[in-house]
């Protein structure tokens, strides 16, 4: 029977040509941009490499130092006692301004305190936000480094094309060894391939190429190259006061760890004591952890908490999908109106022979479903060819959106959804039509 229901819609699709075109090409282009925006969040927020335990992923993006200065605010009054005039004195409290300082940590710091968290599986300490220029063939190479330690390999699951990530002792031994995307190789060396053993220069140090990954692809992890973080020197006031570039990184075993490793940060933090050079300005202190997801809406919306950034941007996307599937299905659902309409002589002469009011909704609903589904697959080979386009000019930066089994199996759910939504209405009305109604007369 569904068979029969699929072969049917394939020959309604032939029927008028012209209507159909236009049909399909309003259900291809929606999808394919809801595709887009699918692809996007899958790579942003989602579970894709290297980023795969987003969901599982504490992060320490800064450290906040601060002191609240007040005024006594002394307030005069006088009193009547005993015939005479007494002056009554009060005094209170007011704010009177604060000092802040926010930066990301000194490597001692962070491995002071919290290397050893509870319900930790793997974690890192690593610095990023360092370039360096380098001239090959009088072109400019633009080089983003991270020095890292030897967890960064194990929190983030980079697909290593050649090579491997260094360990503890490459890290300790201080051995100037590199870590390099394919899209550094290719600008630095002229290939993407076959560079393991080549030499690279960067500020004035000579570094072994070891191994080749994929560039990250993501706005919040974004390099070209990464080293052992022994080769970076800090010496500055600020580290003395637990500043410096490292941020840290923590993963759990499964998601719902999450919140426990956020209050064993806490209760660390309860303990740790201003440094020496900072307690002069500053009488308190903050970690600021943050699960992936809240670090990525603070970096958008900042509002005053991250929870309250995540809570906004869900909102937010869930309304613009919202948006994004009902205008359409709205206009579909007319075009559908249109179309049923032309097919109620057919229709009531199906009921005359007994078709069941379930029978009639399943078959429109069928053909809608199919409709959308050849939409879907002409809009996901435009989603995929815009995808291409899209990183091939780097239209949006750092960010590589990537098409994969996950994209395409939600792009097929959009497709059933939008072709459910967008037939239901009409289907049910068509099943509803009595039969002397469909025969004589031509509307719903």
């Amino acid at each position: 029977m569904i068979s029969n229901y699929i072969k049917l819609a394939w020959r309604v699709l032939g029927r008028n040509k012209f209507f159909s075109a236009i049909t399909l090409f309003g259900i291809s282009f929606t999808l394919a941009i809801l595709m887009l925006i699918v692809s996007f969040l899958e790579t942003e927020v989602g579970s894709t490499k290297p980023v795969s335990d987003r969901d599982k992923m504490v992060v320490l993006p800064y450290l906040h130092l601060s002191r609240q200065y007040y005024d006594t605010i002394f307030v005069y009054d006088t009193l009547i006692v005993d015939e005479e005039f007494v002056i009554d004195t009060t005094y209170n409290l007011e704010e009177a301004g604060s000092s802040n300082s926010n930066s990301q940590y000194a490597w001692w710091f962070l491995d002071r305190y919290f290397s050893d968290v509870d319900h930790v599986r793997d974690h890192t300490f690593f610095n990023s936000g360092t370039s360096f220029n380098a001239y090959v063939n009088n072109s400019k190479v633009e080089m983003n480094v991270i020095y890292a330690d030897h967890g960064f390999w194990d929190v983030f699951d980079f697909r290593f094309r050649e090579g491997f990530g260094f360990d503890d002792a490459t890290v300790d031994q201080e051995s100037p060894v590199a870590i390099v995307t394919t899209d550094l190789a290719d600008e630095y060396f002229g290939r993407r391939s076959g560079i393991l053993g080549e030499e690279l220069i960067m500020n004035g140090r000579t570094y072994k190429v070891t191994g080749l990954i994929d560039p990250p692809g993501v706005s919040i992890l974004t390099f070209d190259i990464v080293v052992p973080r022994t080769l970076l020197d800090e010496n500055s006031r600020g580290v003395e006061m637990g500043f410096g570039g490292y941020m840290a990184s923590f993963v759990g075993e499964k998601s719902s760890d999450v919140e426990l490793i956020k209050e064993s940060i806490s209760v660390i933090e309860s303990t740790i004591e201003i440094p020496a050079p900072a307690q002069e300005d500053f009488d308190r202190l903050r970690v600021n952890e943050q699960s992936y997801h809240e670090i990525y809406a603070d970096q958008i919306l900042d509002l005053d908490e991250p929870e309250d950034s995540l809570r906004v941007m869900k909102w937010v996307i869930i309304s613009l999908l919202a948006l994004f599937i009902i205008l359409p299905a709205l206009n579909l659902i007319n075009l559908n109106v249109s179309r049923i309409l032309e097919r109620s002589s057919e229709i009531g002469v199906r009921k005359a022979f007994g078709a069941h009011q379930s029978i009639i909704l399943t078959q429109f609903i069928i053909e809608n479903v199919v409709q959308c589904l050849v939409g879907g697959i002409i809009g996901l080979g435009l989603a995929t060819l815009l995808i291409y386009i899209i990183n091939d000019v780097r239209l949006l930066g750092d960010v590589l959106l990537k098409v994969n089994f996950r994209f395409f199996f939600w792009s097929l759910l959009l497709a059933v959804v939008f072709g459910v939504v967008s037939g239901l209405l009409p289907a049910y009305r068509m099943s509803r039509l009595q039969i002397v109604s469909a025969l004589k007369q031509n509307k719903l």
